[in-house]
C-alpha cells in the first residue's frame, strides 16, 4: 500500500511538472533613466497614463495623496508602515486594477502617502509583480516580461539565492571599507534605490563604518516618503554578494545619525541599488527563491 502511494505521488509530481511549464503572459516595454525601470500603466478607469517606478525595495504599490484624490481611490484602512529612516502613517486603497498594456493586474492594494516624491514618476509599483509571476527585466531590449510560475529555465547568468522574511528580497553580502576590514550583512535587492549600495544607520553604527578608514567624498541626504536622513558617500575597497565576483572600488552611501533613524531597526542592513543592479539583465524567480544575473550587452539607458 505504501509503495502504491509512493508511485502515485511520483506520477502526480511528474504530471504536475509537465503541465506547469512557465508561460509568458506579458511583455511590457519600459523607460530607463540612470537604470531606473519606469513602467507606463493605467489605473482603474483613470484616463491619464501613469509613470510608475518598478521598485523591488517596496512590497506594494504607492501614490501620493493628490494623485489618489484625482483618481478617486477609496480608502479601506489606515496603518503604520516602515520607510527608510523611520515609520509613518498611511492610508490603503484595495481592489484596484493596474493595466499594463493588454495585461490586467487585478485586485491590488495601493498605499497612499501624504508625500511621495519619485522624480519623473507618479508613484511606485513594488515587488508584488514578482510575488505573483516570474519577472524578467531585459535592459538591452527595455522590456519587462512576466511568466506564470512553473518550470522555468534561465540560460546563462549567475543564480543568486535570496530569502524573503518580511516581503522583501534579501541577499547576504560583505562590505569592505578598507582591504583589511570586512562587514557581513543582509541587503535588499532594491531597484528603487538610486545608489550602488546604501548602508542603514544600525549597520553603520555596529561596524563603525564612518570611522574605520572611510573617506567621504560628499555629504548629502536621502529622502523616503517625507523622512530626510543625512548621508555620507564615497568609495569602499570592495563589495561582494553571494557567489558574484567582488565589485572593487565600490560606490557606497552610509547613513549618518539624526532624527528617527537612531531608533529605526528595519531588520536588514541596507540596499543594493539600481546603480549596481542595472549592470545586469535579471530574472526574479520567487518559486525557486533565486535571482539570475546576466551582464547587459549594451547601454543600459
Amino acid at each position: 500500500m505504501n509503495l502504491m502511494k509512493q508511485v502515485l505521488t511520483l506520477l502526480a509530481a511528474l504530471c504536475f511538472s509537465i503541465l506547469t511549464n512557465a508561460k509568458e503572459v506579458a511583455r511590457i516595454p519600459f523607460e530607463s533613466h540612470n537604470g531606473n525601470i519606469i513602467l507606463t500603466v493605467k489605473l482603474n478607469e483613470f484616463p491619464r497614463p501613469l509613470k510608475l517606478l518598478f521598485d523591488t525595495g517596496a512590497d506594494g504599490m504607492a501614490v501620493g495623496q493628490g494623485l489618489a484624490d484625482s483618481i478617486g481611490l477609496k480608502i479601506a484602512r489606515t496603518q503604520k508602515t516602515s520607510v527608510v529612516g523611520g515609520s509613518i502613517d498611511i492610508s490603503v486603497s484595495t481592489g484596484n486594477t493596474v493595466h499594463l498594456g493588454s495585461f490586467d493586474f487585478k485586485n491590488q492594494s495601493i498605499a497612499i502617502f501624504k508625500e511621495l516624491h519619485k522624480e519623473g514618476t507618479d508613484g511606485i509599483i513594488g515587488n508584488t509583480l514578482a510575488r505573483h509571476y516570474i519577472v524578467k527585466v531585459d535592459y538591452d531590449r527595455k522590456e519587462l516580461l512576466l511568466y506564470n510560475f512553473g518550470d522555468f529555465e534561465e540560460k546563462g547568468g549567475t543564480a543568486i539565492p535570496f530569502t524573503i522574511p518580511a516581503g522583501l528580497f534579501i541577499i547576504p553580502g560583505t562590505l569592505s571599507i578598507t582591504v583589511d576590514q570586512s562587514s557581513p550583512g543582509n541587503f535588499v535587492f532594491d531597484t528603487g534605490a538610486a545608489y550602488g549600495l546604501i548602508c542603514f544607520r544600525p549597520f553603520v553604527k555596529q561596524h563603525k563604518l564612518l570611522v574605520s578608514g572611510f573617506k567621504a567624498e560628499r555629504h548629502g541626504s536621502t529622502t523616503s516618503m517625507g523622512i530626510n536622513t543625512p548621508t555620507f558617500s564615497g568609495k569602499a575597497a570592495y563589495f561582494s554578494f553571494s557567489n558574484m565576483p567582488p565589485v572593487k572600488n565600490m560606490s557606497v552611501t552610509l547613513m549618518a545619525g539624526g532624527g528617527q533613524n537612531e531608533n529605526w531597526n528595519p531588520g536588514f542592513d541596507g540596499s543594493i541599488g539600481v546603480e549596481l543592479i542595472s549592470n545586469y539583465n535579471f530574472t526574479i524567480n520567487m518559486q525557486k527563491k533565486e535571482i539570475y544575473l546576466k551582464p547587459v550587452k549594451g547601454n543600459r539607458d
